[in-house]
Parts: structure tokens; sequence; C-alpha cells
């Protein structure tokens, strides 16, 4: 997983900065969490979804949420992780 801090939010829109200071825009909505990610908070994301999704809408909600394919591996590309107040919260992503 590749860790990317929140540079800003407008929106839904959520510029991303890698340790390179490469910048990903991504259009995310996320479901089913208490606290949304704010600017400074860390989201890891599987290489070959960041390269999927860059420049994209995307959505992500709890691990055993309806709307995603079922996940059986920890390793799945479709699985994110966010760090809010230093708690990684595990999310998959939601299709439909």
């Amino acid at each position: 997983m590749i860790k990317l801090i929140i540079e800003n939010i407008d929106g839904y829109n959520y510029t991303l900065k890698d340790n390179d200071n490469n910048r990903y825009k991504i259009n995310i909505e996320f479901y089913d969490i208490g606290e949304l990610p704010k600017v400074g908070d860390i989201i890891y994301l599987n290489n070959r979804l960041l390269n999927k999704i860059n420049n994209n809408i995307v959505s992500f909600g709890k691990l055993d949420g309806i709307y995603g394919r079922k996940i059986t591996d920890e390793n799945d590309e479709d699985v994110i992780g966010v760090s809010i107040h230093d708690k990684v919260i595990y999310l998959k992503r939601y299709y439909g």
C-alpha cells in the first residue's frame, strides 16, 4: 500500500500527496464511518487501485458492507486504510 497524505479537500475532491511529492486528485465518497478524514490525515491505497482511480470517482465503506465485493484477502486491491487520529480504519471499495 502507498501512504498518501490528504493535502486538500474540496467537497468530495481530495488532493493526495505521496512521499515523492506526486499529487493525485480523486473524488472520494466515504460511507459508514463516524468521522470523515481531514487535511493531514493519511489514506493507504494499493498501487493498482491508485492507478485505476486517479482523476476518477470512487466510494468506500465498511468491509462488511453489501455494496462492494466480498473481501477474502487483506491484500485485495479494493481495501484501503484511512488513518484518523492515529487509528487506521479499513474500508473497501463500493460498487453501484
